[in-house]
């Protein structure tokens, strides 16, 4: 699934076919799960902090 090994495996065994397991597909479809997930919260978190700028900014000024 990685593109060089495969490249490698065509380049040596030109007539394999390439399977893939169910284990390695669940694995990465995990892996890229957990990273959306960690990128929402880093997003989140940052929207946050801009709020409270903003409302601290917005008191100061009444």
């Amino acid at each position: 699934m990685i593109g060089n090994y495969k490249l490698l495996v065509k380049k040596l065994c030109p007539n394999a076919e390439v399977t893939i397991d169910r284990f390695h597909v669940t694995k990465m479809v995990h892996e890229e799960l957990n990273q959306a997930i960690i990128d929402q919260k880093k997003t989140a978190k940052t929207l946050q902090l801009k709020e409270i700028a903003k409302l601290k900014l917005f008191r100061s000024i009444k």
